[in-house]
Formats: C-alpha cells, structure tokens, sequence
C-alpha cells in the first residue's frame, strides 16, 4: 500500500515528489495532477497548504518506477492519499518532463513524517493479519475490514461480488465463500474506507493483491460497507477424526487368557478400549456433520 510522500533529495520544498509504495519510492507523474492535489501533497509534507508544478524541466528518461499517474484531487478531498488516480502500476511517464517536480508555498519541517506502521501491532506481519471480519457470528463472516497506511478501514461494496470475497475468505484462512453481502449487512464500519471498485480474478493470494481504488475519495459511504460469509474449515477435523476412526481396532477380538481359567469369559464380555474410543469419535464425527450441514443450509437461507 501507498504509504508516504517526500521530495527526492531536496532540503527545501521544492523538488520531484516521490511516493513509497511497495517497499521502494517511486515517481509520481503529473498527467492531469490537479492544482488541489499539489496543494494537498504540499500538506502532507508539511509545506504549506500550496504549491505548483515546475514545468521547465531538461529531458531524461525516468529510472525508478512511476507509481501514480493522473492524480485528481478535488474540493472535497482532504488528504492526498484520499484522491483519485489512475489504477497502480499503470501509467504514462517515461520522461522527467511528465514527472511531478512541485515547488510549495512554506518552508520544510525539520524532520520527515514518520511512516505510518506497515503492520498493525507489529513490524512484520503476513496476509492474514491486514484482513479481519467484523461483526459476524465467527471469524469467518462479518464485515470486510483491511489495514492500509497504518490503520483499519473498510471495504466498499461497488462491484463487490463472490469472486472478491473468494479472495477475502482465503486471506481469513476460511473456506470457500458462501456468499457476498453489501449494503453493510453486518453493520456499518468507522473509519476510512480503503478501498474501492474492488475488481479479483479470485487467484490473488490477499485483498490487497487485487486491482482496486485505494483512499477514501468520498464516492462511498459506510452504509455500503461490503461483507463477506465464508465456509468454516471443518473438513481437516473430520479427516482426522475418519483416519482415527478407520485406524481404530474395533474389529479386533478380546485376547483371550492363556490360563483357560474363570477370567476369560468376563473378559470376553466386557467392551475393550479401542472400542470405546471408536464410539466417542462415531459421536463426535456425526456432531461436526450436523452442525456443518446447519451452517451451510444457514448460509444458503439468508444469501436467498
């Protein structure tokens, strides 16, 4: 995720704005770049709450990777990372002409903003600790919520459907999804809502993976805060309760005593151990079953 602006190599406010994403900084182009969206970058880098585009520029050819082209910053846009742009990674500059050199009002602070904490209560994490579900009866339903610039946000439900939440289900470390709600089925969230016209093949390995608008640009409000009903991983528990329960000796007769004497009619009478156990996990498997079945009928009501 798109996590902090600076100047390259600058000690004033002025120079090539650059944008940290994805582990390196990178270019921002200046395709379309509204006069409101260098205003609101100036903010963010501590600058004043103005600024413009330098445009008289010696052609070269850009090296690093141009991260953000045609960013379309509006009045109603109150930070930066709010604003509209085109879709990451695709982009239009490829000469230090079209790049974003501004020039702010103010001077620079005396030190750089802090980046914002990658990972939430900790400096490495995995997939699956920047998604959670919210609201829902487990953690396998409820509302979709992501950690993007160093906080919890939702997830709009334009164009939300099964195959996006296939890819959220398999982040949560759940089963296959069931069903997709919007319309903040589990209550509406607080908070940014960080992304946006969500758009998954289903293959991606996390939410984040798939192409999406990023930053809440106002178009969204939380009354369509999307959701997601994922199936519960019971199958392993019933593996290796069948495994358990074809290994189990049941079958296997009483040994019988070698002395030949009163003891081995009782013995042969009375239930040994390995049968035993094989009825409790009989029980315990036919349990799981019943309430798996309930869930699935559940799920399939209400997404009718």
């Amino acid at each position: 995720e798109f996590m902090a602006l600076r100047l390259e190599d600058s000690s004033s406010c002025s120079g090539h704005l650059q944008v940290f994403y994805n582990g390196t900084w990178g270019s921002v182009c200046s395709n379309s770049m509204t006069p409101r969206s260098i205003s609101l970058a100036c903010k963010e880098l501590g600058c004043g709450d103005r600024g413009y585009l330098e445009i008289h520029l010696p052609y070269a050819r850009v090296s690093e990777p141009a991260w953000l082209d045609r960013v379309q910053c509006g009045e109603r846009n109150s930070s930066f990372w709010h604003c509209p742009s085109a879709p990451w990674l695709l982009h239009s500059c490829h000469d230090l002409r079209d790049e974003a050199h501004i020039i702010c009002s103010a001077t620079r602070p005396k030190a750089a903003p802090d980046l914002p904490a990658p990972c939430p209560g900790s400096g490495t994490c995995t997939a699956r600790e920047k998604i959670r579900a919210v609201g829902g009866g487990s953690s396998c339903s409820g509302r979709v919520e992501v950690w993007l610039q160093g906080s919890w946000g939702t997830v709009c439900d334009d164009s939300w459907d099964r195959q996006d939440a296939a890819v959220a289900c398999r982040q949560l470390g759940c089963g296959p999804a069931l069903a997709a709600p919007g319309q903040a089925a589990f209550g509406e969230g607080t908070g940014p809502i960080w992304l946006e016209q969500v758009e998954c093949k289903g293959t991606e390995p996390a939410l984040q993976d798939c192409w999406a608008r990023t930053g809440d640009s106002g178009a969204c409000r939380h009354k369509e805060d999307a959701a997601v009903e994922c199936s519960v991983k019971h199958w392993a528990v019933l593996g290796t309760l069948l495994a358990s329960a074809c290994c189990c000796p049941c079958s296997a007769p009483a040994h019988a005593d070698p002395s030949g004497g009163p003891g081995s009619s009782s013995s042969s009478s009375s239930i040994s151990v390995p049968v035993l156990i094989c009825i409790i996990l009989g029980a315990l498997l036919c349990l799981l079953l019943a309430l798996l079945a309930r869930q699935v009928r559940s799920a399939r009501a209400g997404h009718r």
